[in-house]
This record gives structure tokens, C-alpha cells and sequence, in this order.
């Protein structure tokens, strides 16, 4: 009997590891952007490293902002927010018309299903070790939604990238193809957004094209030094 339950209790610990450190991914595919299949491939990186990957395009807000406290790893790549009184950022556009933005405004002119960042409680993303935003305007402090980078890290994640300006959709691919490699690597969070920036530089067409300006905010001096080596969670 107790071979049988040392057996059950090797059997659950093997489950538990294999699901732990989610690793959620998401691209987006419409008519004026593909950002496919960046999404499958940062999976397929994160996986070789140790984190269980998901990945999913055009995916609606509401389960990104679920699943968010409890990853280790979230990545999007996407749109931004943009106005038409050309205020920009704050949020990022998921698919079935659903945002996820940093903070509500009762103002604003937006009409669509809306997850607050700051509706979180606090250091509900303490398990959050990276958030990737690679969408135009990410980084951008807003006067309708404040800053998505700010406020992720003030609810908990470790590290947040984001972008302060336009990119065009074969920078954005090529850098998340390149920074989930140099990760897979070995090489610092910091260090791999800043060699994926170099290496879209020489792609045509060549610049950077709004890949250059990011943002990386850390949740307390050195997280951006961290490595996704080992697999796990942030702290």
C-alpha cells in the first residue's frame, strides 16, 4: 500500500511540473495587420526552455486577463490604441472589439469590452516574470488610460517591455522571432530586446522603423538583467 501511494505521489508531482510557468501568447491576424505566427513561435521557444506555452491569434481580451496572474510569461503582438483626437496608448486590441488597457476613463471615446490593469489588486502579477506589448504606442503614458507598462509593473510583474511609437509589422515579427531566440540562448531580458532591435535594423526595409523606441520597466532595480533560465516564476 504505501508503494502505491509513493507511486500516486510521484504521478501528481510529475503533472504539476509539467504544468507549471504558463507561458500565454498572442498575435493577431486582420485586415490591416498579420503578425502571424509570432505567436506559436515564441511558444515553441519558451517550451524548449521549460515554461508550458500556449499560443492563440485574434483571442479575446477577457481570457488574456484571466490567465494573466497566473503566468509567467504574457506576450502580445498586435495593435495599439490609437484615437481619433489622436491620443495614443494605454491599452492594446485583442480580438471580438476587446481592449486591455491600464486604467478605466469614464471620458474616454472608446466603445469596446474593457480589462483594466488597475482593476488587479495589488500584486495580483506577482507571478508575471515578463510582459511583452509589441503593438504601437504601448509604452505611451496616455491621458485617457495612463501607462500600460507603468501600471503592469506597480500590480507585480518583474519586467514589462513596451513600445513608444509606430511599428511596422515586419519589424514587429522579426524582433519577436529574435528576442525569443536570444532568450532561448541564455542571454538577459534586457540584452535580448536590444540585439533583437540591432538585427531589424539590416532588415529591408532597412531602419528601424519604430522597433528602437521601448520601453523596459522593472519592478525593482536589476529585474532587467533577469534571465527566462531556469523556468519559473517571477517573485
Amino acid at each position: 500500500m504505501k508503494k502505491i501511494i509513493l507511486l500516486i505521489g510521484l504521478i501528481s508531482l510529475l503533472v504539476c511540473s509539467v504544468s507549471a510557468y504558463p507561458a500565454h501568447n498572442y498575435d493577431t491576424y486582420v485586415s490591416d495587420l498579420d503578425t502571424t505566427p509570432t505567436a506559436a513561435d515564441a511558444e515553441i521557444d519558451q517550451e524548449a526552455i521549460g515554461y508550458t506555452g500556449y499560443s492563440s491569434t485574434n483571442c479575446l481580451a477577457s481570457y488574456a486577463y484571466t490567465h494573466f496572474p497566473n503566468d509567467a510569461i504574457f506576450f502580445f503582438n498586435g495593435h495599439g490604441i490609437t484615437y481619433t483626437d489622436n491620443v495614443k496608448g494605454g491599452g492594446i486590441q485583442f480580438g471580438g472589439d476587446s481592449v486591455i488597457i491600464a486604467k478605466s476613463y469614464n471620458g474616454n471615446p472608446i466603445n469596446k469590452a474593457k480589462y483594466c490593469i488597475t482593476d488587479y489588486s495589488y500584486n495580483e502579477l506577482d507571478n508575471v516574470l515578463l510582459a511583452v506589448y509589441l503593438a504601437c504606442y504601448s509604452a505611451v503614458e496616455s491621458q485617457y488610460h495612463e501607462s500600460l507598462v507603468r501600471h503592469t509593473v506597480e500590480k507585480g510583474a518583474d519586467t514589462c517591455i513596451g513600445f513608444q511609437g509606430s511599428i511596422i509589422e515586419s519589424k514587429s515579427c522579426r524582433w519577436s522571432e529574435q528576442f525569443w531566440e536570444y532568450l532561448k540562448n541564455g542571454e538577459t531580458i534586457a540584452d535580448a530586446a536590444d540585439d533583437a532591435k540591432n538585427d531589424c535594423y539590416w532588415q529591408y526595409p532597412f531602419g528601424y522603423h519604430g522597433i528602437d523606441a521601448y520601453i523596459l520597466g522593472v519592478e525593482t532595480a536589476g529585474n532587467s538583467n533577469n534571465y527566462l533560465i531556469p523556468a519559473r516564476y517571477g517573485v
